[in-house]
């Protein structure tokens, strides 16, 4: 049976020889009705039409993904065709061209377009799409040698305008600031077809910054606009306000306050330029609210007016602080200090853009905007605007532009019967130019555009829905124009009830002014198919209906007697601990409270809720893999929500953002790769050694090391393998080696992916990683990496060696893939993912959580802010002053992305609530719920929200709670759950599970038990893990973690080092060439230079500083290592007692410096709290010891530790670090075997020597050394 298309639907199929845009809503079958008429165009299926092959169609679609649906469900119609009509040559000769029909991407289209008119620019036609991690690499290898090459400049104009520059827009210690802020500013200019020429219009801007030309800009006459709309929403609140006064219970006596406020905004809605609406604001005066007491006045009533009042005066303060503080002039003339440095970034940017241009070419390179600028390149000569319209293509618009096309263009014009755009909302200005190139034109309108602006949610990936928005307001909706617009409202997704909350809330928040387009009852969705309604318990139906009317407003089990269906919005209020509760809500965060909610939300709805199974034709109970969590981000929310469902009980997945090259799996591989490239690699040779792959164990790693310990441990290996004394091991690494030549040989002719699949068979990781764990993920996560191992195989580079240091880079710039997905489309799991990964799918269930969440504002609080539009908004910085002041411009483009902002985050928010089928659910937290109801009960009382309050928005609570919460005719059932509720409930839990385990740890006591499985189940569910003290123990300690473990909680364990002399500097510290050296930096330094200098020869400070500088000259301390180092304080420790002693054993060859060691022992005798015998690896470095002989003639030890801390007392040193000196002795005994007869601390604050066994001696008898 063939499918019934409404009205519009066979509109939308039939129209022919028109532009067209369908404005096509959630739901509405958009998909379908492209395919219907594609092949409706491809059949000739309209009356006197001809049939038309279908790769003389161009349909551009968003994702390759959708690109390939579309090419299938096309082919299967075509196959369906020709089932009815089999003998049909012209659907035979269709089901043969459907594999070349070009239902392709932007991307694609360009790239077909250049690879048949490559010579018309000149180009390499064997260029390839960079990867996208080398194309990171190259951008910042290529702005990197941009600022070297200007801080080199020596034309001292040039010079000083790139330190003016750098003076200005520099953070911290790095050139990353003015990198990030070069690479965003190209990024804005390549989404247009000329960036150079955006870049110069951004530049003109700034050239004259007169008062008269800063009245004429495009930031002015965006801030006039902005004003006017304030004080006209203004006048509309204070006209409801009044009207609200004269209510029954209204406060009538402050109707003469509210009077004066509108008169007040009547007068500041007349004012037409920047001047007068700064002196309208600095002139306002708030009449005062009449005291009168009038008992007949409700009191919540006048609160609200109140409450509005202060609202409305904040509003007009910040607009005057923000915008109107400064008279034009003083405007103009802080704008025209800030130009030049502006202009050096701008022409920096230009810079950029040509040598990352040549550096891909030299690669033969290309990215995706590139392939845009060369089919822009092929097709289009100019891109004329007409006269007074100068500015229209900065705005965006089309309307006005004049193409002018070359022949390549003209030529496939012929061949494109039609142009079909998918997605049409999320296209960019470049891409509209091109395929506006290859259209007929006014002869024969053929563009089709299908979309919805509700939904365009990619402006961060330079989408501009107002291209959308210029055809929805221009094109008629009715015959006899080469242009219509179609609208599809009806949805055949979901429930009338999803659509009823759906389509309340937007309704009142959903404006042109924020949002893009006005919500109203030609955006609004429709029912498009009845679905049964499921069969509710007795009594049920009645009851919900009524207790949604008369109190959304119940507590704790509110789903009884709630009609299914019902949309739902629970408020988590995080600010009313109730009794009993508070120790579990102080255990609990935010977001784990909401996921906890969401647990219980989830068990409910699988115990009540039923949905309608579409291929059963019947109701079926919930599944959990009908039900997904939505979040606007899975960064700290994904993760949290999986473990909290888990731990519920609830199975659930989200796709990890991070954590991938951190996996054991990958990390192993890793390593193993870069042996294969070069084993002289000590740690990652020890690590394959180590790993399942090598089947080494700790004490075999030991034994070889330990075998030659003076040798590089790769060297120690190979010594080993041929001297060791353990025949069994050295086989054993002579097999290694032997394997591991193998692979070396394979690697100079494998591809880097063949390699790591042949070393996954050879080793037999890949079945053993299959046998852990977790071994789906940890398969899962290889196959990753043999994927980017395919992808670099594409790259500029090649071999083992580039690849390692490909993903070495990838790591460096944060390029986590997060870990693969493994969760199939049946697995019956709740999924967690975010609003944008779920657009145009559909789920039966939808929860939409954190809407408490703020929004990402980081856009508006850049030093430097860009808009596509309006250009570049700066801070003015005084070099001299180190001020910073904002100038006009920033202060307008930082409202007008905030503004974009929101109206993103409201598409965002639409795209959520229709995904639902059968059952949504909002789900949010705040602190002071009741005071933000309170708050927004003037709000919810119209039937659209303020302008003030819909672009004042900090979280989608601020917009839920006034549109869903508030409104008495609100669809949405609404409960308010407090913290120490939601502990009731998992207390709850926790005793049901506490019961159950009682009756199973007795199963003796169930009827019908077998003794002998009663016995065993009891045996297994006694059980106690006899090591559990052992799992948190970590295999290594340093000697500094055990000696902070040994310390006091009193104890400060970041005591001052050696204090330095309090000096004023001359000039401000962020104006000094050097930064002060750290107290460890300066420990480190004393530690370098005590191991290098020769203690006999340094008889004064003097001859200390020129060993210092010999030391530099010879490379063995750095210039700042040796300038931290105080001359005076070597020189006093060189004529101690002590370095005296060192001396001598250093002629003796019986001195040794900067020891390390790492021994074992075991837990129980480590003092961290450990009564487990496991072994502990303890690592360290001891500072020097030295050799001396007893009257037997016996050589004993002597330690040595040098500090630099700032101490009073040789009795603090001796406390803090006498187990760090034990440690050091038993370290020495197992090394040498033989006896430390000496452990001495020498202070270079106190100038003295400790003693640490005399120490302790003298605190026996009631003093210490040093005091």
């Amino acid at each position: 049976m063939g499918m019934t298309w409404t009205e519009e639907q066979k509109k939308v199929i039939d129209v022919r020889n028109k532009n067209v845009l369908v404005s096509a809503a959630a739901g509405s079958g958009k998909t379908a009705v492209l395919v219907e008429r594609i092949l409706s165009i491809v059949c000739g299926d309209m009356e006197g039409e001809d049939p038309v092959d279908v790769d003389r169609l161009l349909v551009v679609t968003f994702t390759k993904a959708a690109a390939a649906e579309m090419r299938e469900r096309v082919g299967l119609a075509l196959e369906r065709r020709l089932e009815a009509d089999p003998e049909n040559e012209h659907l035979q000769k269709q089901q043969t061209l459907i594999h070349n029909a070009q239902i392709t991407t932007i991307d694609s289209f360009c790239q077909y377009v250049i690879r048949n008119y490559f010579h018309q620019i000149d180009l390499d036609p064997s260029f390839r799409i960079g990867d996208e991690g080398e194309l990171k690499l190259l951008k910042g290898d290529v702005v990197r040698e941009l600022l070297e090459d200007h801080y080199a400049e020596e034309d001292p104009e040039e010079a000083a305008r790139f330190t003016e520059f750098v003076e200005a827009y520099a953070t911290g210690k790095s050139d990353a600031g003015l990198e990030t802020l070069i690479l965003q500013l190209y990024e804005a200019a390549i989404s247009y077809p000329y960036p150079k020429r955006w870049l110069s219009q951004c530049m003109d801007a700034y050239r004259d910054v007169s008062p008269e030309a800063l009245e004429k800009s495009s930031w002015m006459e965006y801030l006039l606009t902005l004003a006017g709309q304030t004080f006209s929403d203004l006048k509309e609140e204070l006209q409801e306000m009044r009207e609200f006064c004269r209510t029954s219970g209204g406060p009538y006596m402050y109707e003469d306050a509210i009077r004066s406020d509108l008169e007040q905004a009547e007068t500041l809605a007349s004012c037409r330029t920047y001047e007068e609406i700064r002196l309208g604001l600095s002139g306002l005066s708030f009449a005062r609210l009449s005291p009168k007491k009038d008992e007949s006045v409700d009191e919540e009533k006048k609160n609200q007016v109140k409450a509005f009042r202060e609202g409305m005066k904040k509003s007009l303060k910040d607009l005057k602080e923000k915008y109107f503080s400064l008279p034009l002039a003083a405007a103009a003339e802080v704008l025209a200090k800030a130009a030049p440095a502006t202009e050096e970034l701008l022409r920096l940017a230009g810079e950029f853009a040509d040598r990352y241009q040549e550096k891909k070419r030299l690669k033969n390179l290309a990215d995706f905007p590139d392939l845009e600028h060369l089919a822009l390149e092929i097709l289009v000569e100019d891109v004329q605007v007409s006269a007074g319209e100068a500015g229209q293509e900065q705005k965006g618009g089309t309307r006005e532009m004049k193409l002018v096309v070359t022949d390549a263009a003209r030529e496939l014009a012929g061949r494109y019967v039609q142009i079909m755009i998918d997605e049409y909302q999320d296209s960019n200005l470049i891409q509209e130019i091109i395929l506006n190139s290859v259209a007929r034109g006014q002869g024969v309108p053929n563009v089709f555009m299908v979309g919805d602006v509700k939904q365009s949610i990619y402006r961060f990936r330079l989408a501009r829905p107002e291209l959308f928005m210029e055809k929805y307001h221009s094109y008629p909706q009715t015959d006899g124009a080469s242009e219509i617009r179609i609208d599809l409202h009806k949805n055949f997704r979901s429930r009338r009830e999803v659509l009823d909350g759906t389509n309340s809330v937007f309704a009142r928040l959903m404006t042109e002014a924020v949002g893009g387009i006005r919500y109203d009852s030609a955006a609004a969705l429709y029912l498009g198919a009845e679905m049964p309604e499921p069969e509710e318990e007795a009594g049920e139906t009645e009851g919900a209906a009524e207790a949604a009317a008369v109190s959304p407003w119940t507590a704790g089990t509110f789903r009884d007697g709630l009609k299914m269906n019902t949309p739902e919005l629970l408020l988590l209020d995080t600010d009313m601990p109730e009794e009993g509760g508070e120790e579990r809500e102080a255990e609990l965060t935010g977001r784990e409270l909401e996921a906890h909610a969401a647990a219980d939300c989830i068990r409910e709805l699988m115990e009540r809720e039923k949905v309608w199974d579409r291929d059963a034709g019947a109701f079926r109970p919930v599944r959990y893999g009908d039900i997904v969590i939505l979040l606007r981000s899975l960064t700290g929310w994904g993760e949290e929500y999986a473990r909290v469902l888990t731990a519920e009980g609830i199975p659930a997945h989200t796709e990890s953002r991070t954590g991938y090259f951190t996996t054991i799996e990958i990390q192993t591989l890793l390593n193993l790769l870069r042996v294969v490239d070069n084993p002289r690699q000590d740690i990652p040779l020890a690590a394959v050694l180590k790993s399942m792959i090598g089947g080494f164990s700790d004490l075999d790693l030991a034994q070889i090391r330990s075998a030659f310990p003076e040798k590089a441990f790769y060297e120690s290996c190979m010594r080993y393998r041929e001297e060791g004394e353990d025949a069994a091991l050295r086989e054993r690494l002579a097999k290694f080696w032997e394997r591991l030549r193998g692979y070396r040989e394979r690697a100079e002719f494998l591809a880097i992916h063949e390699l790591i699949e042949e070393l996954l068979e050879d080793t037999g990781y890949g079945d053993y990683l299959a046998a852990q764990p977790g071994g789906r993920q940890r398969q899962a996560n290889v196959r990753m990496l043999i994927q980017r191992a395919l992808a670099f195989e594409k790259t500029s580079y090649r071999g083992l060696f580039h690849f390692v240091r490909y993903i070495e880079q990838l790591q460096s710039y944060n390029e986590d893939f997060g870990e693969a997905g493994i969760l199939g489309e049946n697995e019956d799991a709740v999924r967690i993912m975010t609003i944008h990964k779920s657009k145009g799918l559909e789920f039966p269930v939808v929860l939409v959580a954190g809407l408490g969440k703020s929004f990402n504002r980081q856009d508006t609080r850049s030093r430097v802010v860009i808009h596509p539009d309006l250009g570049v908004g700066v801070d003015w910085v005084d070099p001299k002053k180190r001020t910073k002041t904002a100038t006009l411009p920033k202060r307008i483009l930082q409202k007008a992305l905030d503004l974009e902002m929101l109206g993103e985050e409201l598409r965002v928010l639409y795209v959520a609530l229709t995904r639902a089928k059968e059952k949504l659910i909002l789900l949010g937290s705040a602190a002071g719920l009741d005071q933000k109801l309170q708050k927004f009960q003037a709000e919810g009382r119209r039937e659209v929200l303020s302008f003030r309050a819909i672009s004042s928005a900090g979280t989608y609570l601020d917009w839920i709670l006034p549109s869903a919460a508030v409104p008495e005719d609100s669809p949405f059932a609404v409960a308010k759950v407090t913290p120490g509720e939601q502990a009731g409930r998992a207390l709850g839990r926790q005793i049901l599970m506490e019961e159950e385990k009682e009756i199973f740890s007795h199963p003796e006591n169930l009827p019908g038990s077998d003794p002998a499985y009663a016995k065993a189940l009891e045996e297994r569910l006694s059980y106690v893990y006899p090591y559990e003290e052992a799992v948190s123990l970590r295999g290594k300690l340093s000697v500094s973690e055990l000696k902070r473990a040994g310390q006091t909680e009193e104890e400060d364990e970041d005591t001052l080092l050696y204090p330095e002399e309090e000096i004023v500097p001359y000039i401000p510290r962020f104006m000094q060439d050097t930064e002060p050296v750290s107290g460890a930096a300066r420990g480190t330094a004393y530690h370098r230079a005590l191991e290098c200098l020769d203690f006999s020869g340094l008889y004064h400070s003097e001859r200390v500083k020129e060993e210092l500088a010999r030391l530099v000259e010879e490379g063995r301390m750095t210039k700042e290592q040796a300038d931290a180092v105080r001359p005076y304080d070597i020189y006093a420790f060189a004529k101690s007692d002590l370095a005296k002693r060192m001396t001598a054993a250093r002629a003796r060859q019986a001195f040794h410096a900067e020891q390390p060691f790492v021994i074992r022992m075991p837990a129980n005798e480590l003092e961290i709290g450990c009564e487990s015998e496991e072994p502990v690896l303890i690592q360290g470095i001891i500072d020097a010891f030295f050799y001396e002989k007893n009257e037997k003639g016996e050589e004993e030890i002597v330690v040595v530790d040098y500090k630099t801390d700032y101490v009073k007392s040789g009795r603090e040193l001796l406390e803090k670090y006498k187990k760090q000196l034990d440690y050091y002795e038993i370290a020495l005994k197992r090394l040498t075997g033989k006896r430390v007869k000496e452990k001495v601390i020498y202070s270079f604050c106190l100038k003295s020597e400790i003693p640490v066994e005399k120490m302790q001696e003298d605190r026996k008898q009631g003093h210490g050394a040093g005091d």
